[in-house]
């Protein structure tokens, strides 16, 4: 299967003639703070050690994640970009049936079947928002026992929703009882206050549970590539060491991750514009007059237009969203936008009102 994501300006910079500075771009859920400038100074700083080999164990950088979550480093692995730790997880964990819950993120899905696995679908429907029914998910793997793994997005993209962490607890202990892995991934959950919806917290030893986290998004570096996996449980810990490659981390990535929770005022930062922009964006996209506009937990929100080819009618005016119709469960009228900063903001909504 084919799986297309946001972000790409390049693409979109050559197909309408424009220079790639010319974009705004809400395709990809990216925090627009940038990269934080302490930061940058590790990434340069970590440039002169490129003339030798990582430690593939990367001891520091996983204990200053493991120390984040309050977990030993043996319960964190690290990859290059979220992406490979979603890959690595369906290769080590080797599922026969896994259920997807659609729409969601496409790559879930790609992985699981290079891996091996029949993929189904458990589909959240639009008029309850795409929120998770986790009564009728248990009664759906109660009905399919030949299911062995699960994926949650959470909170889900593209469509923002959480699953509490009690409704997960809940999740968790049915798939202990059953013998079925859940993978969580919670690539967006930083971007909650303060991480406060996570399942890490949580997590016990028995728990059939990975929780893959990304530093992409909250951090500014889909061009660094960093993610992670954080799990307790023994034998899944084991399946991952025998499926992971060395040297999955290059350097500067490397010494970034072992500051990134260092630096509390990009962190503080980032919430306070959050806070800010998040509510504004919402509201003020709810006026749009041919758009449905669906409530969300994170840094982006799912829309339904009525107005046809939408995205490209924005790209006339030097501003991208991610078109949605590539996700399962979804017509090629829903798009997905970024909270982005208050001007750009404001210039995404005056193009919508443009073409009402």
């Amino acid at each position: 299967m084919k799986v297309t994501h946001g972000g790409n300006r390049e693409l979109i910079a050559q197909k309408i003639g424009v220079s790639e500075d010319q974009l705004v771009d809400f395709s990809a859920n990216i925090n627009p703070l940038g990269l934080s400038p302490r930061l940058k100074q590790v990434i340069t700083d970590a440039v002169a050690e490129v003339i030798y080999y990582p430690n593939p164990q990367y001891p520091e950088l996983r204990a200053a994640i493991g120390s984040h979550f309050n977990l030993p480093s043996s319960d964190v692995f690290v990859g290059n970009g979220a992406v490979q730790m979603i890959f690595d997880t369906a290769t080590a964990l080797q599922s026969k049936h896994a259920l997807v819950l659609a729409p969601t993120f496409g790559e879930y899905e790609r992985s699981l079947t290079r891996a091996g696995a029949a993929v189904s679908h458990f589909e959240m429907k639009p008029e309850n928002d795409f929120r998770v029914p986790v009564h009728d998910l248990l009664a759906h793997l109660e009905a399919h026992s030949d299911i062995d793994l699960v994926c949650l997005c959470n909170p889900n993209n593209p469509s923002g929703q959480v699953v509490k962490p009690v409704d997960v607890q809940q999740l968790a202990d049915y798939c202990l009882g059953h013998d079925v892995w859940l993978i969580l991934d919670e690539a967006f959950m930083d971007l909650i206050d303060h991480d406060s919806l996570s399942y890490a917290g949580l997590m016990k030893p028995t728990d059939p549970v990975i929780i893959l986290r990304s530093a992409t998004k909250f951090f500014a570096i889909p061009g660094l590539r960093l993610g992670f996996a954080l799990t307790r449980n023994e034998r899944l810990k084991q399946c991952l060491v025998d499926a992971q490659e060395p040297w999955s981390v290059n350097t500067m990535a490397a010494r970034f991750g072992e500051h990134m929770y260092e630096d509390t005022d990009y962190i503080d930062r980032t919430y306070d514009w959050l806070t800010a922009e998040k509510p504004y964006l919402y509201q003020a996209l709810k006026t749009i007059t041919y758009l449905t506009v669906y409530p969300s937990v994170t840094n982006y929100y799912l829309l339904k237009s009525t107005i046809p080819k939408l995205r490209e009618k924005l790209w006339q005016q030097g501003i991208m969203i991610r078109d949605c119709s590539d996700y399962v469960a979804l017509s090629p009228d829903y798009y997905r936008v970024a909270v982005r900063g208050h001007n750009e903001n404001m210039q995404l909504i005056a193009a919508l009102q443009s073409l009402a």
